[in-house]
């Protein structure tokens, strides 16, 4: 049996580490991508992170096939607000640095908060250990957004009724979604805004390439491209994995 849940994640402070580090400074993802979310997940339930290394965490292997849905809260179109932190590193490898220490510059996400949405499998013990858990606000581990100094919250736990979309309007969808190149240059012109928490901002289109889990060979993130707008499709546009919540006119996206 599958069930559709939805939880708030929020955190005051980020940090999404992208692995293409530029010279002087480690950057973030502007989105939270999946391999991240189900960390946070693994925390709640108490699974392994990394512990050995050319091996990937007992978290992502459990849990890689659950389909999620990653819809952005209070964004400015599309973005969070970043800032830039710098600190010093005297220990390890910053050994060599003059005067032993490492300046490091890191940009870190202000504010980040994301509706989350999980597919869940009650047949499968973890899924129903993670239904569980969210419900009643309990975590293993605290779970943290990228840093373990940047905890992180839930609330905002529903159950959804959800089927797939019938293409039988026009429509928006209110998450993220992978991007496809034909359907963005078949949307109609007429925007909305109605799913957005903060009305007002006109038209928008936000892109990133973002990790969707790892090639299990090379032990690297597998990216896609995603786009989050507030643009409307029309009907004959056809976008892979869309789903209709009742209740909402908004759609989401299952990956």
């Amino acid at each position: 049996m599958k069930k559709l849940i939805s939880i708030d994640l929020r955190a005051d402070l980020g940090f999404l580490k992208k692995p293409d580090i530029n010279e002087g400074i480690y950057l973030t993802y502007n989105m939270l991508h999946k391999p991240v979310l189900l960390g946070i997940l693994g925390a709640v339930i108490g699974l392994e992170g990394y512990r050995q290394k050319g091996q990937l965490p007992e978290y992502y292997l459990a849990l890689k096939d659950m389909r999620i849905g990653i819809q952005p809260l209070y964004a400015q179109k599309g973005y969070f607000l970043k800032s830039v932190i710098q600190y010093c590193n005297g220990v390890g490898y910053a050994s060599q640095e003059e005067g032993g220490n490492l300046i490091i510059r890191e940009q870190i996400l202000i504010r980040p908060a994301f509706r989350c949405y999980l597919e869940l499998d009650l047949s499968n013990a973890l899924h129903q250990k993670i239904l569980n858990s969210l419900k009643q606000s309990e975590a293993e581990y605290l779970p943290y957004f990228g840093k373990n100094e940047f905890s992180l919250w839930w609330e905002n736990f529903k159950v959804h009724e959800y089927a797939p979309f019938q293409f039988d309007r026009d429509f928006v969808i209110m998450t993220l979604f992978m991007k496809a190149e034909q359907v963005m240059r078949e949307m109609v012109r007429l925007p909305t805004i109605s799913f957005l928490a903060s009305g007002g901002e006109g038209n928008f289109m936000c892109f990133e390439e973002l990790p969707i889990g790892f090639d299990e060979r090379l032990l690297q993130y597998e990216k896609r491209q995603f786009v989050f707008t507030n643009f409307t499709f029309g009907r004959q546009s056809r976008i892979e994995g869309l789903y209709q919540l009742r209740g909402q006119d908004g759609l989401v996206q299952l990956f």
